[in-house]
């Protein structure tokens, strides 16, 4: 296993800690990338469902509705191992370490682009 700033995987922007957010009836750990991927921490790393309804309900500014109505070929996610301590991810498993979650989402971009 090997550890690496925290960056988006989408566009390799390197990316600050995820922060509390209180965004209209939601409250999240998280943060925004500036491709427009969002990202939404768990720092269990037990609750990926529910982080995972969080991330898409942020993506879609705060309606539930919409988020739950997204097909998976809407969007793309990818979730790593996270460090809060040190804004790492891990590259690999490491099942001896226990970590919080980190699930990156982001619309994908219409074809033809």
């Amino acid at each position: 296993m090997r550890r690496k700033e925290l960056q988006c995987p989408f566009c390799n922007n390197l990316l600050a800690r995820p922060v509390d957010i209180n965004f209209k009836a939601m409250e999240l750990t998280g943060g925004i990338c500036r491709c427009s991927a969002v990202y939404v921490f768990d720092r269990t790393g037990h609750n990926l469902g529910e982080i995972y309804l969080d991330a898409l309900t942020f993506l879609c500014r705060g309606d539930l509705d919409k988020a739950l109505s997204l097909n998976p070929e809407d969007y793309e996610t990818v979730d790593f191992d996270y460090d809060q301590h040190t804004n790492t991810v891990s590259v690999g498993r490491d099942t001896a370490r226990k970590s919080g979650k980190l699930l990156f989402v982001r619309f994908k971009k219409p074809s033809g682009d």
